[in-house]
């Protein structure tokens, strides 16, 4: 057998392969993702075993999950000599690009030779480059890291939602009630945000407003102090009417320098981009990953907010230029550069022009503007103004703020400051009161939480990758523990109560700070310093630990958990995947 095959991720990463390698003597294929997962083995059915029992498994099925990619990789592998890889540069494409390897070496031997690809976009000179480079192995950490979140992730989720669900089951007909330490974390969140909401009693306050006018008919509204005593209000309120001049104390302007965005990373992005476009940022990165196939951006799964030495700022330059986003000439890139690099991928950057419209188009124009804001525009410049008005003997103060040089918001316009300006005062000076008012208020609650909002405090607390927070908010609605209106998410009832319920038998179980001990784990593989085995062993006791008290406290738990569940609602709660 003679010949190379070549195996990408998805179809039309296999298409751009082909593209760039014409007149090479290659095959190239794709798979759709992965072709095997793990699942519990035999015996260990609903019903057949306690979940207990679950958290003591450390022996695994691998289950073909896709026959028809596996055997027609099968079938191919019968008649090439060499295996090349060209899944995803990242832990989860080297898992999927292990799993080809185990079929590869089905059909063609232990000993066939294999190869690894590796690039960062589509672009047809990277993959030349690419190719002129292959690694001869996987990245085994990487693999490793991948299998230990798969195999505890299906281990702690199939133990706790089969306690909760078959114990909620003998008091209510439900369907599935899932927990995942991801999920249930990232819920947590909205549920500590609604308990805030409920516990918080609002507290009445005054304060004055004036409207003052100077010399030259200019107006503009000063306010005093918070006031918390109504009486006290009411007395100063009473004297300021009496009062027909104000008189300026003190005006200051301060510029201050608003930097232009670093080089974007997955998360950063998702938060924009769920601002920006009001969609959920699962559907976000779905779009980016097509965009990235299709060879128009870098990969998008990215921690990295640095440019590496030497990199090409050409090809992205001449992918914005033809798109009309910039005019004249760029002039040599000076990018403002952040502290992450993940050591495996750039920030994200356009590599072609992207020329349709709609959903994607959006995603493709703030990538591009971001990248061009980064590389070629300068800081902007804001002004801020402070006055201190003295209207009889009451203090007031106005101010005001206003963008002083545009800089890159000239590109990069999305979240422009907004503002006024008062006018330039001086001190001594004396204005007209147009008119006062005494206004009555109440303190708020705080916001229920943004998707950007629960995007952010996952990565603060370490819950999940880039490349797996953004499926958290969307699978909690899925789940129906929570529902989003107005861009905000609200518990359910059952939401709520199942965060509640498990709070109380142990906060651990809705807390980032144990899935953080997990995230830590991975990164410890990754780095070599740490077996898979040892931290599956030393994460699945910790867990089997939490378990062993939600048992202790499942009568509890689930009356919660029936009471919270409508009755028309009973046959759709819940649900559970392994990467719950």
């Amino acid at each position: 057998m003679t010949g190379v095959i070549i195996v990408a991720e998805k179809g039309s990463v296999a298409r751009a392969i082909a593209k760039a390698l014409a007149g090479k003597r290659v095959e190239v294929t794709s798979v759709k993702g992965h072709v095997m997962e793990y699942s519990l083995p035999p015996g260990y059915e609903w019903g057949r075993v306690s979940p207990v029992e679950i958290m003591k498994l450390r022996r695994f099925s691998e289950v073909i999950t896709d026959k028809k990619t596996y055997h027609k990789l099968h079938r191919l592998f019968r008649n090439y000599g060499t295996l090349v890889i060209a899944t995803d540069n990242d832990s989860e494409g080297e898992l999927i690009g292990y799993e080809i390897l185990k079929i590869w070496r089905e059909a063609a031997g232990r000993q066939a030779p294999y190869f690894r690809m590796r690039f960062n976009s589509t672009d047809a000179d990277e993959i030349r480059r690419s190719w002129r480079s292959l690694e001869k192995t996987l990245r085994w950490e990487w693999v490793e890291k991948a299998r230990f979140r798969h195999l505890f992730d299906l281990l702690t989720g199939a133990a706790f939602t089969r306690l909760l669900t078959q114990s909620t089951r003998r008091k209510r007909d439900v369907r599935l009630i899932s927990w995942g330490s991801c999920q249930t974390a990232c819920l947590n969140f909205i549920v500590e945000r609604e308990r805030e909401i409920q516990e918080f009693k609002p507290r009445p306050f005054w304060y004055i407003k004036a409207v003052l006018e100077t010399g030259g008919g200019e107006r503009f509204t000063a306010t005093s102090k918070t006031f918390w005593d109504k009486d006290e209000a009411g007395k100063s309120y009473a004297e300021a009417l009496e009062t027909e001049q104000a008189t300026v104390e003190r005006y200051t302007e301060k510029r201050r320098r608003i930097p232009r965005p670093l080089p974007p990373r997955t998360d950063d992005t998702l938060r924009d981009l769920t601002k920006i476009t009001g969609r959920p940022a699962s559907q976000l990165l779905n779009v980016m990953e097509n965009l990235y196939a299709e060879g128009y951006i870098s990969y998008p799964r990215t921690e990295t907010n640095r440019y590496p030495a030497g990199f090409d700022f050409r090809t992205p330059l001449k992918a914005v230029l033809a798109a009309g986003i910039a005019q004249g000439e760029a002039g040599k890139p000076q990018p403002r550069n952040g502290r992450l690099d993940d050591g495996a991928h750039p920030p994200i950057y356009p590599t072609s022009t992207f020329r349709g419209r709609g959903l994607e188009g959006e995603v493709w124009g703030y990538i591009a503007r971001r990248f061009y804001a980064n590389a070629y525009m300068r800081d902007a410049e804001e002004t801020v103004q402070e006055a201190a008005v003295r209207l009889g003997n009451l203090p007031l103060e106005a101010s005001g703020k206003y963008l002083s040089q545009e800089g890159f918001y000239g590109v990069f316009s999305y979240f422009r400051p907004g503002g006024s300006k008062i006018p330039e005062l001086s001190p001594g000076e004396l204005l007209r009161v147009v008119e006062v008012k005494l206004v009555e208020d109440r303190t708020k609650p705080p916001p229920r939480l943004s998707e950007a909002d629960l995007l952010r405090l996952m990565e603060r607390h370490g819950i999940g990758t880039d490349a797996t927070r953004a499926t958290f908010p969307q699978l909690i609605i899925d789940r129906g523990y929570a529902v989003k209106s107005r861009g905000v998410f609200k518990p359910t009832p059952l939401g709520f109560s199942l965060v509640e319920s498990l709070r109380k038998a142990d906060q651990r179980l809705v807390t980032p700070e144990t899935r953080r001990m997990v995230e830590e784990k991975m990164r410890m593989i990754e780095k070599g310093v740490e077996r898979l085995e040892e931290a599956l062993e030393d994460s699945a006791k910790t867990y089997e630990n939490l378990l062993n008290t939600c048992r202790e406290r499942i009568e509890e738990i689930t009356t919660s958990l029936a009471e919270a569940i409508p009755q028309q609602a009973r046959q759709k709660t819940g649900g559970y995947s392994k990467n719950a």
